[in-house]
């Protein structure tokens, strides 16, 4: 083999990986479909399923209904809408359009923020995350992908595209919200507040196609009160591991406000590298993990959102030393792998579980990620995003 032909052997290694880790997507779609279709229908799909059909003959969403599913309804009035295309279908297809769904976003996602290698690279390092979402039936990776989409849109002048992402994703989960602060790398911020309202009061009215005005009023109510119920869990957060060590019973907002603060403080502060794609997209992943680490409703399948964060932050080093590869590997096995059947179970029970230990190297992480986003411009000139696949 001459030199000439190295890169064209490259490439093609590279094309046949790409096809690999897209058949193994696919896969995992139908597995996780077949799982959660067949044996036992999932419980989070049948509250979706239904959460669209009350919607349709004006009942509370937020009532308890024993005989056709576990738990509450949880999401917004607009999202049980949105839901209908998956409601109406036979349960197992329905569920596998939603899994396609899920996954697709995000795989597309990941491709918008990085080149074609370090995409596919992303993907494999997600993937374990992605199928443990949608193991759940669970909309985590839709809310991750509309993340990035909200990122990669704004950073292309799409401003109505990424706000639309934005609106949808804020009401699946309230905390897609925080997609909205990309808005300050946008040099016409009126024009995304515009479309950030429009689209906002939009999705919001959206359910009057199918129901009254005093009934969404009154779903909206019920949506409040049911939200205030949870806000004093911790799950998987930051505000748990500080009640695991300090025991003090601290309100979860005061917490979420600091990490607000953290997270948009090295963005205000270095306004000098606005201009620099690199500075941007690390953004981007420090507001993934973010997501995660100060959400009091965090949950083990939710963590897809800030292991995407991670895999395209790793991706995008330049350069990768023997730190930046401990840490990731650290992040590999007490994150990915912690909630896997690679982790023994005794291990999973007895001191994952209880400590919420796979949160410890997210936050290792985030704080590497802060720290880089705090230092100063570098004299070389601005990169700004190119088109990936």
């Amino acid at each position: 083999m001459t030199d000439s032909t190295l890169p064209d052997a490259r490439a093609t290694r590279m094309r046949w990986l790409e096809i690999l880790v897209a058949v193994i997507w696919v896969a995992g779609v139908i597995a996780a479909t077949m799982q959660q279709g067949i044996s036992h229908p999932n419980n989070n799909f049948l509250i979706f399923r239904a959460a669209s059909q009350h919607l349709l003959h004006g009942q509370d969403l937020y009532a308890a209904y024993p005989l056709e599913h576990v738990d509450f309804y949880k999401y917004s009035p607009t999202f049980a809408l949105l839901f209908l295309p998956f409601a109406l279908p036979p349960f197992l297809l329905s569920l596998l359009l939603w899994n396609t769904l899920n996954a697709v976003v995000l795989y597309v996602a990941l491709g918008a923020v990085l080149p074609r290698n370090a995409a596919t690279a992303a993907r494999a390092i997600v993937f374990l995350d992605m199928l443990g979402s949608l193991q759940n039936a669970q909309s985590n990776a839709l809310v991750a992908g509309l993340i990035i989409l909200t990122f990669a849109s704004y950073e292309r002048r799409h401003t109505m595209i990424g706000s639309l992402a934005t609106a949808i994703g804020t009401n699946v989960k309230l905390f897609p919200l925080v997609g909205a602060s990309f808005a300050i790398f946008h040099p016409r911020k009126l024009r995304v507040a515009v479309a950030l309202t429009a689209s906002f009061v939009g999705l919001a009215l959206l359910p009057l196609l199918v129901t009254t005005p005093s009934m969404l009023r009154a779903q909206f109510a019920s949506w409040r009160a049911i939200g205030a119920a949870d806000t004093l869990k911790r799950g998987y957060s930051v505000m748990e591991h500080l009640q695991l060590l300090f025991q003090l019973g601290l309100p979860n907002l005061p917490i979420q406000l600091v990490g607000v603060a953290v997270l948009l403080a090295p963005v205000l502060a270095r306004r000098a590298r606005w201009g620099d794609w690199r500075f941007r997209r690390a953004y981007l992943c420090s507001v993934l993990v973010f997501c995660i680490l100060f959400n009091h409703l965090a949950e083990s399948p939710g963590f897809v959102v800030a292991v995407a964060g991670v895999a395209i932050w790793f991706m995008a080093l330049e350069r990768r030393g023997r730190w930046s590869w401990a840490l990731f590997a650290l992040f590999v096995v007490g994150t990915v792998l912690s909630s896997s059947d690679a982790m023994p179970v005794w291990l999973q029970r007895h001191l994952f579980d209880p400590y919420r230990l796979k949160t410890i190297p997210l936050l290792i992480v985030w704080v590497v990620m802060q720290r880089a986003l705090w230092r100063r411009a570098t004299p070389s000139p601005s990169v700004e995003m190119h088109a990936t696949s």
